[in-house]
């Protein structure tokens, strides 16, 4: 089964548990596109949530900067871990993300040097500002290590985007 054809169930499943947080983001490295997430936390008064993070890179670095190297193809990954954010102070709070990920590198990818499917983790922290009751905005830099038809990859990745939290009520 395809990331992509697997995706709709698992946002489904984790949706119709109580008090979802969505995210979306720009992702940029390898590609430039878009990450959405959905976050359920583990408990009523737990830092911890369960996350699934969707991205799927579509536009190439060549679109903007010839560097000499073919076009990329599309980047698509999904990341299946655990969030945390530490308490809120002054409307800001530090995250740390990790787990597992499967990637799709198609065409001629960058930063790996075989396309193909690759598995392997990932960690990332982050920092993000609340505004108004329900959302936050922040970046996030995630490093990956995978395995796949090139044996050893470190993949750096720069996300910087919205969540909406919504508040215990």
């Amino acid at each position: 089964m395809r990331v992509t054809q697997g995706l709709p169930v698992l946002l489904a499943g984790v949706a119709a548990c109580s008090a979802p947080e969505l995210g979306l983001a720009p992702s940029f490295l390898p590609n430039l596109g878009l990450a959405g997430s959905v976050a359920v936390p583990v408990g009523e008064t737990s830092p911890w949530r369960v996350e699934a993070r969707f991205t799927d890179q579509f536009v190439d670095d060549k679109s903007f900067a010839d560097d000499g190297n073919p076009e990329a193809g599309n980047w698509t990954q999904l990341d299946l871990g655990l969030l945390r954010f530490w308490p809120w102070n002054e409307d800001r709070a530090w995250s740390l993300r990790f787990g597992a990920v499967y990637f799709e590198a198609r065409g001629e990818p960058n930063l790996v040097e075989e396309a193909g499917e690759y598995w392997g983790g990932y960690c990332g922290v982050g920092r993000f500002w609340r505004f108004g009751r329900d959302f936050a905005f922040g970046p996030e830099l995630t490093l990956i290590a995978a395995t796949g038809p090139d044996p050893r990859v470190l993949i750096p990745q720069l996300t910087w985007g919205f969540r909406w939290m919504p508040a215990p009520r």
